[in-house]
């Protein structure tokens, strides 16, 4: 059974994210903002995406897509879905409604006439009428409104996958495992060559880089998909589809680099990695990115790095020195390599690239939780 599908991912990278979906599911994809569009088999899309993708935040099941032009078009719309394929009759809902644009009426309006659609509609088929649980619901359905743009999916996800479930350290500007995974694929990194995160915090570009060397499936921590409440899935058939993805597990060598110059971050880091159950794929080491003789003794082939924006630095917002002694030792290590980097401090980081002779090659928008930052790509 085929099924339309929408999946939000992190803004600045959905043509990544719709390169990996058409790598795992061969499948034609649709980029949005925030968002990517695709139809595929149902089950194979559900499971092999909430398991093993890693630049996805939740993959949806489309149930509507429509332009509009008043809320009641809206009630109209999700009154003639039907939604008894999934839900069944004992299980209690919910609507989360996400509206952009100027509109008379707010998300909650959107939330209550969807609501209700859901409910005039399951009563209809099956005499039931649906609970409604805000809290903790069986099944979440979500409902987009931009302009004059209607979206309403079912949610297989749950919370985000972002949400890797091996953070026992929280750094307190850590980068979101999807995000670093989309600065990994921007890089063109590959397990065979190495890689160093110079100022890896809590480690969340080298842990993603040994899940992908290791073919280790990012979300396998996860026992909580949405998806397993849905009337159309069956536990046991996930639970072999599981175990099958983790037989795939490779070990082995790997040249994956993990320095920080505060031993508070680093040992977090390596905490992490150990709940990740890859700290034997990583190689860390106490040191400062500025300092050249920190560095490994060995040829680096990339460095994929989250550096301070300035907003905790003092002078406040002034980054640019670091960025330079950063960008010079780089010409000493590493010379040839590749850079990828995120920063909300873009200008002072193009100057220092200038100053410092950096070539950038690639330069993308991207949102890092609320912040609008800048992914740098640069030969050095």
């Amino acid at each position: 059974m085929k099924a339309k599908f929408f999946a939000t991912t992190p803004i600045g990278i959905e043509d990544v994210s719709a390169k990996e979906i058409l790598r795992m599911l061969g499948c034609k994809v649709d980029v949005g903002v925030g968002k990517v569009f695709f139809e595929s088999k149902i089950e194979e899309a559900v499971y092999s995406l909430n398991l093993m993708a890693r630049t996805l935040h939740k993959v949806f099941i489309q149930l509507c897509k429509e332009k509009f032009v008043f809320l009641d078009d809206l009630y109209r719309f999700a009154k003639n879905i039907d939604y008894t394929w999934f839900i069944r009759e004992e299980q209690s809902f919910a609507v989360r409604s996400e509206r952009v644009g100027v509109h008379n009426f707010t998300s909650m309006d959107v939330s209550r006439v969807v609501g209700q659609a859901v409910i005039d509609s399951f009563l209809e088929s099956c005499g039931k009428r649906l609970k409604v649980n805000l809290d903790e619901p069986d099944v979440e359905i979500y409902a987009f409104v931009k302009e004059n743009d209607f979206l309403l999916g079912v949610n297989t996800t749950g919370e985000s996958l972002h949400k890797r479930g091996y953070r026992v350290y929280e750094h307190p500007a850590a980068l979101k495992s999807t995000l670093a995974c989309g600065m990994l694929q921007i890089s063109g990194w590959k397990p065979e060559k190495s890689i160093i995160d110079p100022m890896c915090g809590g480690a969340t570009i080298p842990i993603e880089a040994a899940f992908i060397t290791r073919n280790m499936a990012p979300n396998r921590f996860r026992k909580n998909f949405a998806f397993l409440k849905l009337k159309i899935f069956e536990k046991k058939e996930f639970e072999e589809f599981r175990m099958k993805t983790l037989e795939n597990e490779k070990t082995g060598d790997s040249h994956i680099f993990g320095m920080e110059k505060f031993r508070r971050h680093l040992e977090g880091g390596i905490k992490n990695a150990e709940k990740a159950q890859v700290r034997d794929s990583i190689l860390f080491k106490l040191g400062d990115a500025t300092r050249k003789v920190d560095y490994p003794d060995t040829d680096l082939d990339f460095i994929i790095v989250n550096p301070p924006y300035g907003v905790r630095m003092i002078p406040q917002g002034s980054p640019i020195k670091l960025y330079r002694s950063f960008l010079k030792t780089l010409k000493d290590v590493a010379s040839g390599a590749t850079l990828v980097l995120i920063t909300a401090a873009s200008r002072r980081f193009k100057k220092a690239a200038t100053d410092a002779n950096v070539e950038i090659l690639e330069e993308r928008k991207a949102l890092h939780g609320q912040l609008r930052t800048t992914i740098f790509k640069c030969k050095i």
